[in-house]
């Protein structure tokens, strides 16, 4: 009977390991994946000017072209040849800024790096001219530049942003994070939005924040003082103190209210009661 008993148990346990080694790899090393291909916090951190690329018309390009400046940068990351994710991704900020009523040029400027040093500017000049049209906005053209580069300068803007990626030998393309980073003028990271759609209204506020005080309207800095960015939901959102110091201020105003209210009338009264006496 035991032999029997210990030789069930031995089966299940080696059942349970082979089902675990044919279907998705342990806990751990889906982290570590995951890990590998994401977006680390580097909110205040600034990119180096130096770094050096090629453009998509075959031309050197330092980032300092770019920082310090005069604009916003909106900085995409990924690789041209990517089968679906990247284009995705560029397509959605493309119809975003779209949906914007800020123009590119005037006021802020698109910048794709791709992180594939195999990648050449002839592929970098078909990525623009296919994703060109899809920007529905004056001066695209110019104020956006497209660019290759070796590892070594792709590796320190990815790594001084927070862009995670790696190359997958199982599925022979690279894994990384589908995000938008906004730079300030001086190319210091502001925000970052991970995603693969992304809302006009939260793409206008990154942008606005980024620009240091240049762009927007008075009621874009209310909710920017009223919201606050959650990376959960890569949204600027009300949170629950936020909605505790407006409930608050709305308290001081109505109470602030009654007794000029009370003031007011106690004045008022004061003449009639002096007639009286």
């Amino acid at each position: 009977m035991r032999p029997l008993l210990l030789t069930t148990l031995l089966g299940a346990v080696a059942g349970s390991t082979s089902a675990q080694g044919a279907g998705m790899p342990p806990t751990s090393t889906l982290a570590a994946r995951e890990e590998a291909a994401s977006m680390v916090d580097r909110i205040g951190a600034v990119v180096d000017p130096s770094l050096t690329f090629t453009d998509e018309r075959g031309y050197p390009f330092q980032l300092q072209q770019f920082f310090p400046g005069q604009q916003p940068v909106v900085l995409l990351l990924g690789y041209y040849s990517c089968p679906a994710m990247c284009g995705q991704v560029l397509e959605a900020a493309l119809a975003a800024l779209s949906d914007v009523a800020l123009q590119p040029g005037t006021d802020y400027r698109l910048l794709n790096v791709s992180i594939d040093p195999r990648e050449t500017p002839e592929v970098a000049r078909e990525r623009k001219l296919r994703f060109l049209p899809k920007l529905a906005k004056t001066g695209g053209d110019d104020a956006w530049r497209v660019l290759v580069g070796d590892e070594p300068n792709i590796a320190r803007l990815c790594d001084t942003v927070g862009f995670r990626y790696y190359w997958s030998e199982h599925t022979n393309q690279f894994a990384h994070p589908p995000a938008v980073v906004f730079l300030t003028p001086q190319g210091k990271v502001s925000r970052v939005i991970v995603n693969t759609w992304f809302d006009p209204a939260d793409v206008r506020l990154a942008l606005v924040e980024a620009s240091d005080g240049q762009l927007g309207s008075f009621w874009d800095q209310v909710q920017l003082n009223c919201l606050t960015f959650d990376p959960r939901t890569n949204s600027y959102t009300l949170t629950a103190m936020t909605i505790m110091r407006l409930g608050g201020a709305a308290t001081v105003v109505a109470l602030a209210a009654m007794i000029w209210i009370l003031l007011r009338r106690e004045r008022r009264r004061s003449p009639s009661t002096a007639a009286i006496a």
